[in-house]
């Protein structure tokens, strides 16, 4: 930790469970060692070795509660002012200790300090192994940090990539459409032109990573009434979802992708078309965005393999394992069901 490298958070906040855990388990692993320095397995070394735990880990908390508080006001100062101040800290509180140590030993007879051993040499002890370990946390938190927010970074960037990357290929598939449009029925195709204005300054000035189910389906619904445009009675579509999962954050773009393969590869191709069901439902913790669509295995020009993979990376990016997709074919039917933290 260099003197001329200022970074605002360059100590840990020691309040989250991760580092009190870590904390605790490294403060025992030093008491374990020292205890286990005078050989000996009897009923006093067990003894010993509960006195000392409950010692230590009361030192280890209060210094993590100190730190903890102080966090936002030592993260002002530069690295090698802050390691010097919570030194200073550390050294002080011990000291501190080390006295009500010797104190409550004399009161309660706990025997700590025995033979030529005085309350000063007590407390260079703990004084010397309090900074050590210290340091050492502070060190292998910030290097974790850092590492933590480096993976960050470049998950952000990769999923900003994503989401660059299917928008083209939405407006390319919009535009065909309305080409289309424009020889079948030209006045529909000028009000789907307009629809399409609307339909791409909601996808394109949204620059956020995630957006309301309602939103979202706004989308989906203007997506949908161009494509009625061209398709006219052939694409029927039904949307449930509970008004109470409206106001709920999903990722932007997970369902028009969907319902935009639903249409291409499933209804397209059938001459009758077909109806796209979409439900968005809520099962325990897990929102469930299912798309449904008929399909005809001769006529299935095959699943939209890039937005569909796309869809799949980002929800690894964002939730990692907790989220899944699913395909199923059965009976004619293509079902994809997304499953995401809700």
């Amino acid at each position: 930790m260099s003197n001329n490298y200022h970074n605002t958070n360059w100590l840990t906040n020691f309040c989250e469970t991760k580092q009190i855990f870590v904390t605790v388990v490294m403060v025992q692993i030093v008491v374990i060692i020292y205890a286990l320095s005078s050989l000996s397995f009897d009923m006093a070394f067990l003894y010993s070795l509960s006195i000392l735990t409950l010692l230590a880990q009361f030192i280890g908390m209060s210094l993590i509660i100190v730190l903890c508080k102080l966090r936002k006001y030592l993260n002002q100062l530069n690295v090698l002012m802050g390691v010097f101040v919570i030194t200073t800290i550390v050294i002080v509180q011990t000291t501190v200790m080390a006295q009500m140590i010797g104190f409550l030993d004399l009161q309660l007879s706990l025997q700590l300090i025995t033979g030529d051993e005085t309350i000063n040499h007590i407390n260079l002890k703990l004084s010397l192994s309090s900074v050590i370990i210290s340091l050492a946390l502070i060190r292998y938190f910030y290097v974790q940090d850092q590492w933590h927010r480096q993976v960050q970074k470049l998950s952000d960037a990769r999923l900003m990539a994503l989401q660059a990357r299917i928008k083209p290929h939405f407006l390319f598939n919009s535009l065909n459409s309305i080409a289309a449009l424009i020889g079948i029925d030209p006045e529909k195709a000028e009000i789907a032109i307009t629809d399409f204005s609307e339909l791409m300054r909601r996808t394109f000035a949204n620059q956020d990573t995630f957006i309301s189910i309602s939103e979202e389906l706004n989308c989906v619904k203007q997506y949908l009434a161009i494509e009625k445009y061209r398709l006219g009675s052939r694409l029927n579509y039904q949307i449930d979802c509970h008004s109470d999962l409206m106001p709920l954050k999903i990722p932007v773009l997970c369902i028009q992708p969907l319902v935009e393969n639903a249409i291409i590869h499933g209804l397209q191709p059938l001459e009758k078309g077909g109806n796209i069901d979409i439900s968005i439902t809520k099962n325990h913790s897990n929102l469930l965005i299912m798309v449904k669509n008929p399909y005809e295995i001769n006529t299935h020009t095959g699943s939209n393999k890039m937005a569909l993979q796309n869809i799949q990376e980002r929800l690894t990016l964002q939730y990692g394992s907790k989220a899944n997709m699913e395909i199923d074919t059965q009976n004619n039917i293509f079902t994809i069901t997304l499953s995401i933290p809700a």
